[in-house]
């Protein structure tokens, strides 16, 4: 059975080898075709980046922060990934515009979850919402997402411990909805 449908074109901008690397296997195993570099400068140099249906691009880059690519591809989604998770970079990421934010090292699974909800979700500006607050970005992302990711995949992502997340959600009256196992 063959696809016709384009494949869509995804780019890697990350300055680590192996992680650049093996991102692309894992998107090209899923089918994506994959373009990388390891700097903004380079990706701008090698690629018009309006080209591209995502941009996944580490936060702390040589020279410039991966964030910096969300201003210069517009209105091409960018996914940011990080080693130094925390709920405030995570809101500051998403309030510049990032569609996502994933801790590094990334789960396979919870990486092409998003992929595809990124790439499979309509076209449309990317809102950004400016006056987003800690405890505003921790509300949503719980409530968005506490259906389908476990609490050590939840506290992971905001990058808290599940101690954390628990008291947060006492804190600001969040309960984890029970789901009804039916028979």
């Amino acid at each position: 059975m063959s696809n016709t449908a384009p494949k869509s074109h995804i780019l890697i901008v990350e300055d680590e080898e192996i992680i650049r690397g093996s991102l692309r296997k894992l998107l090209e195993r899923h089918d994506f075709l994959v373009s990388d570099a390891v700097s903004i400068k380079s990706a701008h140099e090698l690629f018009d980046l309006s080209c591209f249906d995502l941009i996944i691009s580490d936060l702390r880059l040589p020279g410039q922060l991966g964030t910096d690519l969300i201003q210069l591809a517009k209105p091409v989604p960018v996914l940011i990934m990080t080693s130094y998770a925390s709920l405030r970079s995570a809101v500051d990421t998403m309030r510049q515009g990032a569609v996502d934010y994933i801790s590094k090292p990334f789960d396979h699974d919870e990486m092409m979850v998003s992929v595809r909800r990124i790439i499979d979700s309509p076209k449309k500006p990317v809102e950004v919402p400016t006056d987003l607050s800690l405890e505003g970005y921790f509300t949503r992302f719980v409530l968005e997402n506490q259906d389908h990711m476990s609490e050590t995949d939840l506290a992971k992502k905001l990058g808290i411990s599940r101690k954390s997340l628990w008291q947060r959600r006492n804190k600001m009256g969040i309960n984890r909805k029970k789901t009804a196992i039916k028979l």
